[in-house]
């Protein structure tokens, strides 16, 4: 069975893992696409449609294994035309896998090494398909990992998703607080003309005659990845360093080279609006009067309202008050969770009854994202019974409110959760 559905891969992945599932998620965006194996809910292996040896002998360098590397200089002439087509924008190929089964059966690999360096490849790029804010997703039930990876080796790969999604949101908060002008670990950095005449970053490490030594090097060929493997440092702690000098503009960043380039970029933070801050001044009487009042503004409480009947998210509309309330309703619970995020709203009237993905299920996969943890969850049904009271508990709902339902009743339960 094949379904079609759209999620971040993050809350894909949370909710396959939750129904201990067992197949492959397969991800698109643009030209590029992921394959997410798994099984019993837990991740196996990850694909990724973009692969050149370049990106293989980091992961190589990575490890030290120079036996292999040196091996990569007798690959057969057909991975090589292999290679060439794939810079050449053609139809995707699985190169990894040829190349890995290759290195393997020459003994240049043994078991133990290709499982690390299967796992190390399945870490990378399950991160940048986790980048992926829009998606298009299919999720094939049943599917099992490719065949070319052995059962010795395919024993040995399982990775918890909540570890990963976890793992994966340190690291993004680390490469988010790098210069923001590195959105990809692929730029390839150089030295404008001029730059010595700039004044060295107070924040900045490297002094001015290793900045010299590195113009040799950063000649926008190379990418910070690259860079990382030549300093035998972690290229996001290379990003680090670079970052105070990129930021001062002493140094520039290339963009990536083609395929790479199509890959998800670092996403950043949204920065909140500034609120404008509160002058006061102090009277003789030592009394604290507020300057401006007049443009500050009381809060409008935000609430989400997912139900898939029109009808009934015009009434929730219709019974709250609109300057105090902000309501934005959702018709599809598919779409649900994502705009939750984007939002954060204060609290949260969700409909058990819904196609595709009901409330019981769409509740946990927010209690679960740990994005949601303090926001009222509300569950509206027609369902008076005990059990379904109990469901809602289960999946984390703060509480339950009964259809049809009045005006009154309404801002009763709305202001329970809200003060």
């Amino acid at each position: 069975m094949t379904t079609t559905i759209k999620l971040t891969p993050a809350q894909l992945l949370s909710q396959l893992a939750d129904a201990n599932s067992y197949g492959c998620l397969e991800l698109h965006s643009g030209l590029v696409s992921w394959k997410i194996y798994l099984h019993q809910g837990k991740i196996q292996y990850v694909y990724s449609s973009v692969q050149l040896l370049d990106q293989l002998k980091y992961h190589l360098h990575y490890f030290g294994w120079k036996q292999a590397i040196a091996a990569l200089k007798s690959l057969p002439q057909s991975f090589i035309k292999l290679q060439s087509s794939i810079q050449d924008k053609s139809p995707a190929h699985n190169i990894y896998s040829k190349v890995i089964s290759w290195l393997l059966a020459k003994q240049h690999l043994d078991l133990s090494q290709s499982i690390k360096l299967i796992q190390n490849l399945t870490k990378d790029e399950l991160e940048s398909c986790l980048w992926l804010d829009h998606v298009t997703s299919v999720w094939h039930e049943g599917r099992p990992i490719p065949p070319w990876i052995p059962v010795q080796i395919r024993d040995h790969l399982s990775w918890s998703v909540s570890e990963c999604l976890n793992e994966r949101q340190v690291k993004l908060r680390q490469w988010q607080a790098c210069s923001p002008e590195i959105c990809s670990i692929y730029q390839r950095p150089y030295f404008p003309p001029g730059w010595e005449t700039k004044s060295l970053p107070s924040s900045g490490t490297l002094n001015q005659s290793t900045l010299v030594e590195l113009t040799q090097i950063l000649r926008g060929r190379i990418s910070i990845r690259q860079l990382s493997v030549l300093l035998k440092k972690d290229e996001l702690k290379v990003a680090k360093i670079l970052s105070p000098y990129i930021d001062r503009k002493i140094i520039y960043l290339h963009h990536p080279q083609a395929p790479l380039d199509k890959l998800p970029t670092i996403p950043r933070q949204r920065e909140d609006t500034p609120q404008k801050s509160l002058q006061v001044q102090i009277s003789d009487d030592d009394e604290i009067t507020q300057i401006n009042t007049s443009k500050t503004k009381v809060k409008a409480w935000k609430i989400v309202c997912i139900d898939d009947s029109p009808t009934i998210l015009n009434e929730i509309k219709r019974f709250l008050d609109g300057e105090k309330f902000q309501i934005t309703a959702i018709d599809d619970p598919v779409q649900a969770v994502s705009k939750i995020f984007t939002l954060e709203p204060d609290l949260i009237l969700l409909d058990i009854t819904m196609p595709r993905i009901n409330g019981y299920k769409l509740c946990g996969l927010l209690r679960s994202s740990g994005k949601c943890d303090d926001t009222p969850i509300v569950m509206v049904t027609g369902n008076t019974g005990l059990i379904d009271k109990a469901r809602a508990k289960i999946s984390g709902a703060t509480d339950y409110f009964t259809k049809p339902f009045t005006k009154e009743s309404l801002n009763k339960i709305v202001a329970k959760h809200l003060p």
